[in-house]
């Protein structure tokens, strides 16, 4: 709960001074997208037909991709601050190895998996370093995980895996740089967790991914 409230406070913050006007000069919309890869960090306890307990799933790493729409405002010369809202989706991917008790094969196909998240996200730049701009995010948002239901053969018998659906409180942490190309297009990198909050409801998943993006600016920046 206190990681949660100080985010939104943190949010709240961002917003309060990209919104409020003070001494800040100039605005542009800014929108993005990009893609990488995902390394999941949490086990999912998935129900089993016929058996008392749960058989317990490691997604393994995935592709993933977002789109992002917000507005940038220079501070100072050297900070800018940008508040947008991001729309991302990042595959699990489950492989036979990946489920305990440990099982022969998957009947059909194994069960795939996806955490898709929408949140508000604020960013802090530091515009004072050449062309490239390093920053840090927080956000706030909804993170939904997904694990298909599947046939699974352990034992010369089979079983049925049951289909995982949590949506919870969500958000994303992380740092980033931009690389000026031309004049309002830019080239960005980010390392970020992302996923469910701590404290977060049972299966709900928190993943770290890697992208690469490009981001376009409108306006007075």
């Amino acid at each position: 709960m206190h990681v949660r409230s100080s985010a939104a406070v943190s949010l709240l913050v961002l917003l309060i001074v990209l919104l409020g006007g003070g001494r800040a000069e100039a605005q542009a919309v800014r929108v993005e997208a990009g893609g990488g890869w995902a390394i999941p960090s949490t086990e999912v306890d998935v129900s089993v037909e016929g058996r008392d307990r749960p058989a317990e799933i490691n997604p393994g790493s995935g592709p993933s991709g977002y789109v992002a729409v917000g507005l940038m405002r220079r501070l100072t010369d050297n900070l800018s601050l940008g508040v947008r809202v991001r729309a991302q989706q990042l595959q699990l991917r489950v492989g036979s190895d990946d489920v305990s008790p440990s099982i022969d094969r998957c009947v059909n196909s194994c069960p795939g998996g996806r955490l898709r998240a929408l949140s508000l996200e604020g960013q802090l730049h530091l515009t004072s370093v050449g062309r490239i701009a390093p920053y840090f995010l927080v956000g706030l948002g909804v993170a939904q995980t997904t694990i298909d239901g599947t046939r699974i053969d352990a034992g010369g018998t089979a079983f049925q895996l049951s289909e995982t659906d949590v949506t919870d409180a969500g958000g994303n942490v992380g740092f980033g740089a931009a690389l000026r190309l031309v004049r309002g297009l830019s080239l960005t990198a980010e390392t970020r967790v992302t996923g469910s909050l701590p404290g977060a409801k049972a299966n709900a998943v928190t993943t770290f991914p890697f992208t690469l993006g490009l981001a376009y600016h409108f306006g007075g920046m």
